[in-house]
């Protein structure tokens, strides 16, 4: 049984359960000191509406008034900004009960860690939020932030804490002299000598690797004929697909779909994707 490494789903998700690691991740990201964390949750579903699509989100720490929500994305799931865009929707459904006025809405940033281009654009690091295209430097005041990060360009950024820190995702590699990371190294250390936590998450696991395989057969086979759009709409379906099984406690039908065509089928059939 190999040990889980920082970009196995149930690795990171341990690791982001742990208030020191989460919270130094965060800052180093986005270059901001938290001050007061007032709550983690890891693996927290959410389901806008009854019969909705729902979203499973790896890590969500209240911090300071503020919201962030850290993604770990380690192979293609479809269109990255469509997956944005509905997190952020689902976020703000969930943080604005009923007669609430929106100014109450919470500041919000969105982090994904990919571990290749996900988005397409080439960058280290993407922000994304609301401009004005006829007045750039206009301010409207939504309160939300996306950050998407490449760990595989890791070379591309100046040194400094984040390029250290990518590199490390990318790698594995230890800086010296770097205790955020040292302590994540310790932790998964910690972790990985429990037989009985890794053989829990293995069908996880399972999963998590064949869906990689899949995407990666996928985008190659529609590449080579010419089949983007098609393509797409595979990998959205087939993610949509795992988080609904993921969210529903399905981890043997999820370990089945990702290898068995047939299976597959029937449960696509089944949510209606």
């Amino acid at each position: 049984m190999r040990d889980l490494t920082f970009t196995d789903g149930p690795m990171f998700q341990h690791l982001m359960g742990n208030e020191e690691i989460c919270k130094g991740v965060v800052e180093r990201v986005l270059g901001e000191k938290i001050v007061s964390v007032d709550n983690i949750v890891t693996e927290q579903s959410i389901e806008p509406r009854l019969g909705s699509h729902g979203v499973r989100l790896d890590a969500m720490l209240a911090a300071d008034g503020r919201v962030y929500d850290i993604e770990l994305q380690s192979y293609r799931r479809g269109r990255l900004a469509k997956r944005l865009r509905y997190y952020q929707a689902s976020l703000d459904v969930e943080a604005l009960g009923k007669g609430r006025d929106y100014d109450l809405l919470p500041e919000t940033y969105l982090i994904f860690i990919c571990t290749d281009d996900f988005l397409g654009t080439k960058l280290p690091v993407s922000t994304l939020d609301i401009r004005c295209r006829e007045q750039p430097d206009f301010d409207c005041g939504h309160g939300f932030r996306w950050v998407i990060l490449d760990a595989s360009r890791w070379r591309e950024i100046a040194g400094g804490p984040l390029r250290d820190l990518l590199r490390f995702v990318d790698t594995g590699t230890t800086p010296q002299d770097d205790s955020l990371i040292r302590l994540i190294e310790d932790e998964m250390a910690c972790i990985n000598i429990d037989a009985a936590w890794k053989e829990s998450m293995m069908p996880f696991l399972t999963v998590e690797d064949d869906a990689r395989i899949q995407a990666r057969i996928s985008y190659e086979d529609g590449r080579s004929k010419g089949l983007a759009e098609g393509r797409s709409e595979g990998e959205a379906a087939m993610a949509a697909l795992m988080e609904r099984l993921f969210a529903e406690g399905r981890t043997v039908d999820a370990q089945r779909a990702a290898v068995d065509a047939d299976v597959r089928t029937r449960l696509l059939k089944e949510y209606g994707l």
